[in-house]
């Protein structure tokens, strides 16, 4: 079983420091990209059943947005292997209380992502064991 990464977000600054911050934190050095749920959802459904995702989602995009995204997931059966962090600019209290309703939802984090942000991603119960050095 193997770890995707994925980023999804439309602000290229947002996606550009990601990308930064994934890496040197030997996150990921190639994290797919999408600016829209729709595209990424079509990715998952693509994906054999073998592998496990963690998720960089947004909450604010155009179109289906980040709760759309993860109304989707939460109707697969396999959804146990989907691991979201919220990734947001927003610093209401309902959308983390909203967010803490989703199972696969693992943290909540305020935009821009920290190295210490990466830590945290890293420290994830349900996926630390792919950040185990040996």
């Amino acid at each position: 079983m193997n770890l995707k990464i994925l980023i999804i977000d439309d602000d290229e600054v947002v996606v550009f420091i990601q990308k930064k911050l994934l890496a040197k934190n030997e996150i990921s050095n190639n994290p797919m990209v999408f600016k829209s749920v729709s595209p990424a959802l079509d990715f998952i459904a693509s994906e054999d059943g073998n592998k496990e995702f963690l998720i960089l989602l947004d909450i604010n995009m155009p179109g289906m947005n980040g709760w759309d995204f993860l109304e989707e997931l939460s109707k697969k059966p396999d959804k146990d292997r989907f691991h979201v962090i919220m990734v947001t600019s927003s610093v209401e209290q309902r959308d983390k209380e909203k967010a803490s309703k989703y199972s696969m939802v693992r943290e909540f984090l305020e935009k821009p992502i920290t190295n210490e942000c990466c830590k945290k991603m890293k420290d994830i119960p349900e996926i630390s064991h792919f950040f185990v050095k040996v």
